[in-house]
């Protein structure tokens, strides 16, 4: 079986011969023109010396001039294909892509809840031991939630501006059971300086989904022993959301790709942090959605800083 890789390679070759050939024909078929032109004009005695040559030069331009314009479009058609070609693939990569992260990401939790059910069950363990694991299992479920509603979300933004919720959401409130959630299956230490009652208009379920994929972001790439910061301030016409990390970091060349669907940094079978390529393509959808722009800063000394904007209605 032809690896896709192959198959991409030897698509783009017949695309570039295809071109190449065409070209050639616009160049004998111009050639040909001119020729015939010149052969017509020789034969025609009545006309002076210079008249033919200035008849074959008003030819050769005219026939340049077209065949210019022809062969201009017709690379431009041609970078156009290829373009969306090029995208088509690496979609089909990304995809590829996203479709092992998510067999490993399903099949993770789901043997992990497992083993914690079995393992209550085969043995008699104190209290303490049982909360332990118990607290384990609730963790693998709620990743594994996540992601399964992850999934369904990017499945449903192209009708999500139909039938978005336009209710006031208090910021505050949201964030801060977001972040309770969180610490009651995790040892994340969070900074929050937040103002209370900042509202924004815009859809409870879509506000929440993204306010929690920038938060299990920025837990996702820090280190252990590290804090994540989380501002949140408004003024008269902006509202100002700031979730601050001392994780890995993006590079500049990354940070314009993050947003993409299905794209994930590095390679998939050596990547430290597994993922499906989702949640932050959520976040800026969900975003836009609600007519709010969000831009990455790097954070000192290390991380990422992600600021989310909202115009207050």
């Amino acid at each position: 079986m032809i690896s896709s890789e192959r198959k991409e390679r030897r698509t783009l070759l017949i695309l570039y011969l295809l071109a190449a050939y065409i070209v050639l024909q616009v160049c004998w078929w111009g050639y040909s023109l001119i020729d015939i032109h010149k052969q017509t004009i020789a034969a025609q005695s009545e006309l002076l010396q210079a008249e033919r040559q200035q008849l074959f030069a008003t030819k050769i331009w005219m026939i340049a001039g077209e065949g210019g314009v022809f062969l201009v479009l017709l690379l431009l058609g041609f970078w156009y294909i290829r373009r969306t070609l090029t995208r088509e693939l690496q979609l089909s990569r990304m995809e590829k892509t996203f479709l092992l992260s998510v067999t490993h990401e399903l099949k993770t939790p789901v043997a992990a809840i497992r083993l914690f059910l079995e393992t209550i069950k085969s043995r008699k363990l104190a209290e303490e031991q049982v909360q332990g694991i118990v607290k384990d299992a609730l963790r693998e479920t709620d990743r594994l939630q996540a992601m399964s509603e992850n999934i369904l979300l990017a499945t449903r933004f192209d009708h999500w501006r139909d039938e978005l919720m336009n209710e006031e959401v208090n910021l505050f409130d949201m964030i801060s059971k977001i972040v309770v959630r969180i610490q009651s299956i995790s040892n994340k230490e969070f900074i929050l300086q937040m103002k209370n009652d900042v509202i924004v208009k815009g859809d409870k379920e879509l506000l929440q989904a993204m306010c929690s994929n920038l938060i299990e972001n920025a837990m996702k790439y820090s280190p252990a022993s590290t804090t994540i910061s989380i501002m949140l301030n408004q003024n008269e016409d902006d509202i100002l959301l700031e979730i601050a990390d001392n994780g890995i970091g993006i590079s500049d060349a990354e940070k314009s790709k993050v947003f993409e669907k299905f794209y994930r940094s590095g390679d998939e079978q050596t990547r430290r942090h597994k993922g499906t390529g989702l949640g932050l393509y959520i976040v800026n959808s969900i975003a836009h959605l609600h007519k709010g722009k969000i831009e990455i800063r790097d954070n000192q000394p290390e991380g990422v800083i992600f600021a989310l904007q909202f115009s207050k209605q």
